[in-house]
């Protein structure tokens, strides 16, 4: 768990956190969600320090640190005045070392920022005015930044960057609930090389006024009536096993399949009702052996898609993308294979995979995609906060999808597969670790919480499906998760009533109801017993679960 404290000055307060800041607000106004300076190693992994040495009084702190895998040391400081932060980061590499990214980010809130101007300062000293996007941006909205000015909630917000290039990412890509600016472009080749005793050293002055002209931009909270998404369990060999199928009769399998797949895992699903059917091909030849095999063992999915592998891995839209077989090759065979199926296009992994490759929404039937919440941050707060994002990424789908319906892949904690490096980060400590598929907070009421927020943003935005766990396996339904699947598997298709004010999640339909407390105190949802903190409650007209 990630330990902090609070300084402040005057209207100024920050929360400190061993990985840098975060929450900095002013009178009372959240004006940067998080300044912190990763660096991160060749997969985009996080390299993840130890703290030397740390002082802190009420306005200053000063943290010595070392990389654990010691390839670098450094040191970071942050001194504040009423309306003013300066944050200093200095890293120190020994040795050779190759990376993709070290020094300083920024992030942005999406409340109060998302739509608003800025007016960006640039390295020539030139300035230019834009706007932070609206809907979701799939490349860099702001590149060559120095510096930048905007107006949170009231707030005047100038900060000004040294030693680095700076730019600008939309990180609801990821589900996270920020803008993120960070240094070194990512024009420029990596990973890269930084020589024996190099030192990275970067300066973000943060100048803060109040009294402005307040937007309105509040989230759309309260109850509303929706129908209740299809809830599905994703399978995929080597990640899960057909046998925990077992443990979940009657709700609907989204099955990947590739040349890997055993023929066996195939036939132990072909009856399953409301079967989908994901197929992972290397060229066209082999999409069509993938679906003779499919046929061959008596599939009859009511949904299909497929992508070519290296559509797996993530492409900057202005980057170099894979030739050979392309997504939209797909779309004719597999109706011709499956003419009673609908057949969709999107990603198999991220939101992000979509929305930088979008397919023409007048070839397909439906679009989808997948999430996870620990892209960039494992921390409890950073998660929930993945929350916030949804509302926008559920509506950016939408006008990509141009009136086609969502059918949504795994939307889990940990991390599937990981199309932005070679694969998921290793975590035998099973600590709360970015990009990591086995995340300890699966098996307990943390996940199933999360799983009922999810479904809860996806009823209010339309979405027909989704999975939200594997049966077995890291990403595995298990405990008060499984409960909650089996639960809102039993209103699919229903109208509900979805509330979420406060921190309190519920969905509700007759005698059933979920509910999510997604703060850190025990809360009580009108008919429910108080649920604990992170946790997760099931009501209905023969059992009552509190997990």
């Amino acid at each position: 768990m990630t330990s902090t404290s609070r300084l402040q000055a005057g209207g100024l307060a920050v929360n400190l956190q061993d990985a840098g800041l975060g929450a900095v607000t002013f009178a009372g106004v959240e004006v940067l969600r998080g300044l912190t300076w990763p660096v991160r190693n060749a997969d985009w992994g996080t390299c993840l320090t130890d703290t030397l040495s740390s002082e802190t009084t009420a306005t200053t702190h000063t943290r010595r640190f070392a990389c654990r895998a010691g390839t670098f040391t450094g040191r970071f400081d942050v001194t504040m005045t009423d309306g003013r932060l300066v944050a200093e980061v200095e890293i120190r590499f020994p040795a050779p070392a190759r990376i993709n990214r070290a020094g300083f980010t920024l992030l942005h809130p999406i409340q109060g920022v998302a739509g608003q101007p800025v007016t960006l300062r640039h390295p020539d000293a030139s300035t230019s005015d834009t706007r932070f996007p609206a809907l979701i941006s799939p490349a860099q909205p702001a590149r060559f930044i120095a510096g930048m000015a905007h107006v949170v909630q009231g707030v005047a917000v100038d900060i000004a960057m040294e030693g680095d290039v700076f730019e600008m990412e939309d990180q609801r890509n990821w589900s996270d609930a920020s803008f993120k600016t960070y240094c070194r472009p990512l024009a420029l080749p990596f990973p890269y090389d930084v020589a024996a005793g190099e030192v990275i050293r970067q300066r973000i002055t943060l100048t803060l006024t109040a009294g402005h002209n307040p937007d309105d931009t509040a989230a759309a909270t309260g109850a509303v009536t929706a129908r209740m998404p299809q809830v599905m369990l994703a399978q995929e060999a080597g990640l899960s096993s057909v046998a925990g199928l077992a443990g979940f009769p009657g709700l609907p399998v989204q099955i990947r399949m590739d040349a890997k797949t055993p023929d066996a895992d195939l036939q132990a699903v072909a009856g399953r009702p409301g079967l989908a059917l994901e197929i992972v091909f290397d060229g066209l030849p082999d999409l069509d052996r993938q679906i003779g095999r499919a046929r061959a063992a008596g599939l009859g999915p009511v949904r299909v898609s497929a992508l070519p592998r290296a559509f797996l891995k993530s492409h900057q839209p202005d980057g170099i993308w894979p030739s050979g077989a392309q997504p939209a090759d797909a779309i004719a065979p597999l109706r011709a294979a499956f003419p009673d199926a609908a057949v969709g296009g999107g990603s198999l992994t991220n939101f992000t995979e979509l929305n930088r490759c979008q397919p023409d929404p007048a070839t397909i039937d439906f679009l989808t995609f997948g999430n996870t919440a620990i892209v960039h941050a494992a921390d409890d707060l950073s998660v929930w906060q993945t929350l916030e994002a949804l509302p926008d990424i559920f509506s950016t789908a939408e006008a990509i999808a141009a009136g086609k319906p969502l059918q949504l892949g795994l939307f889990s904690i940990g991390m599937r597969c990981n199309p932005y490096g070679g694969d998921t980060a290793p975590n035998p400590d099973r600590v709360r670790l970015p990009m990591a598929m086995d995340d300890p907070r699966q098996s307990t009421s943390f996940a199933a919480a999360y799983a009922i927020a999810v479904l809860a943003a996806a009823a209010r935005a339309g979405v027909r499906s989704l999975a939200l766990a594997m049966p077995d396996g890291p990403l595995g339904a298990t405990g008060a998760l499984a409960e909650v699947m089996r639960a809102a598997h039993a209103l699919a298709g229903r109208d509900v009533t979805v509330d979420d004010a406060g921190g309190l999640v519920v969905i509700r339909a007759g005698d059933v109801a979920l509910a999510a407390n997604c703060t850190t105190e025990p809360r009580q949802p009108q008919g429910f017993p108080v649920l604990p903190p992170q946790g997760a409650g099931i009501l209905a007209a023969v059992a009552e679960l509190a997990r």
